[in-house]
């Protein structure tokens, strides 16, 4: 396998060394107040390209098209990016072949009330791009659009979760770039055609230019509602696309954001997957996790590889990470084969209460590809999707019953220890156990099972106390 990926690596990339090194990037601006904004300029690369430059070079255009500046950046090698945390060079880690990511980033001041658009160009793009009719002829506009009002503050949205380049052909697969603005404006995303330099600000669409090619059954779409991109690549080779994400406030468009990249689609292989993520609870196809203000709750997944050789790693993205009182995530391996445990917990308080609800974007990486889920987390009081009552109930209403695999257990834990959960057959013999250790709040076991068909029995306990017993009916 690691031998093909390496031969086709070499023939996806045999014009690089003619052409360019930039694989994509992306351009937003924050407000600093006033009419100064921090621009930054995020641009990803392929090791065996030309050196990247030091200095680039902006323009800035009015609202009716007009030049109003130029300016130029230097790349400060010694920085860490400000949402992404990696130094200025660095290798992304978990990808099978070499994406450096640089970025460059300085304080302008607008002139004024209107909206503005700040262009990046760079010749030319990778000779092997494959939707393109000549790309070795086309360069790459990047560009961001902010509108400055003195009444309001406002700054662009931005991606909080870095770009992936590499998935498998034939099979289907999910990444989500999860834009986020932090002024909480409405926010719209779709995906559109990569952008040359021309006399227009915003440059214009490359003409020529196909979507990434796909199988019928898994068309290249992005999900109005998560911003997830959904896929299943039918060729192998390099594929341009770009997100777009634009930002309105009282139903106006007042900016915009893309981020223009490459896929790159290698010969089949797995995808690290989450064993139980359909068994989250859903509201119109989409998945949700309802926590309790001032209660700690945890959801805990099953993730595993088909190939048993790889190691997975766990990454969380979204708001409530750069919270005050921020969610968090982790992992643990089961002992079973490459299998882990992830985990996320929070103690929300009456502040993080909000009305709309919280996106993440879980991404389960192998070192060799990529796969996100998002899900929705509310806070919210009188929580009844939890199946808990009050705070005397422990364990809550087991759903779904029958259950066919997966058995989700509520728990509300009022001192934190060792939980011992039993599945018992109808003549009383222990077929199942599951030990863990829970702190006091709110937690949902997803558990895992291969039971043949037929009635159990599900006792809780914790430490000397026990908790309660359930039925179930296991279907297969």
């Amino acid at each position: 396998m690691k031998t093909l990926l390496t031969t086709l690596f070499l023939s996806i990339f045999s014009f690089s060394a003619l052409s360019t090194h930039i694989m994509g990037g992306e351009i937003i601006a924050e407000n600093n107040g006033g009419n100064d904004y921090n621009v930054l300029l995020t641009i990803y690369r392929d090791t065996i390209g030309i050196p990247t430059d030091i200095n680039q070079d902006f323009s800035v255009f009015d609202d009716s098209g007009n030049n109003i500046m130029n300016f130029s950046m230097t790349m400060d090698l010694s920085a860490n990016h400000p949402i992404f945390g990696f130094q200025n060079g660095s290798l992304l880690p978990f990808f099978p072949y070499g994406v450096e990511i640089y970025f460059f980033s300085k304080t302008i001041t607008l002139p004024g009330t209107g909206e503005y658009t700040i262009t990046w160009d760079k010749c030319c793009r990778n000779g092997a791009i494959q939707n393109l009719i000549d790309p070795l002829s086309n360069d790459m506009r990047l560009y961001t659009t902010v509108t400055v009002d003195p009444s309001q503050t406002n700054s662009t949205p931005y991606f909080m979760v870095k770009p992936v380049m590499y998935l498998p052909v034939n099979t289907p697969w999910q990444y989500n770039p999860l834009p986020y603005d932090v002024n909480g404006d409405s926010l719209s995303w779709s995906l559109g055609a990569p952008h040359q330099s021309s006399s227009s600000p915003t440059g214009s669409a490359i003409p020529g230019y196909t979507a990434p090619p796909s199988d019928p059954s898994g068309m290249i779409s992005i999900d109005p509602v998560t911003g997830t991109i959904s896929w299943t690549a039918s060729l192998l080779g390099n594929w341009v696309y770009t997100v777009i994400c634009e930002e309105y406030r009282n139903g106006v468009k007042i900016g915009e954001i893309r981020r223009d990249m490459q896929f790159i689609v290698l010969p089949s292989g797995n995808l690290p997957r989450f064993m139980n993520f359909d068994k989250i609870p859903t509201e119109n196809g989409y998945y949700f996790w309802d926590i309790e203000p001032g209660q700690y709750s945890e959801l805990r997944l099953m993730a595993s590889d088909l190939d048993v050789n790889d190691n997975i790693t766990f990454e969380a993205f979204g708001e409530p990470f750069i919270l005050n009182n921020p969610l968090s995530f982790s992992q643990q391996a089961t002992g079973v084969g490459n299998q882990i445990e992830t985990m996320l917990s929070w103690t929300p308080t009456t502040a993080e209460i909000k009305e709309d609800p919280y996106l993440v974007v879980l991404r389960l990486m192998d070192g060799s590809y990529m796969m996100d889920e998002a899900l929705f987390i509310r806070v919210k009081k009188s929580i009844t999707t939890m199946g808990i009552l009050d705070e005397q109930v422990q364990l809550g209403k087991i759903f779904p019953n029958p259950s066919r695999d997966v058995v989700n257990i509520p728990l509300n834990i009022n001192e934190s220890g060792n939980v011992n959960i039993k599945f018992f057959n109808i003549y009383g013999q222990l077929v199942l156990e599951k030990s863990d250790y829970f702190n006091i709040g709110n937690h949902m076991v997803l558990l895992p099972n291969d039971l043949p068909a037929g009635q159990y029995t599900v006792s809780v306990d914790q430490e000397s106390k026990h908790l309660g017993n359930q039925p179930i009916v296991i279907i297969k």
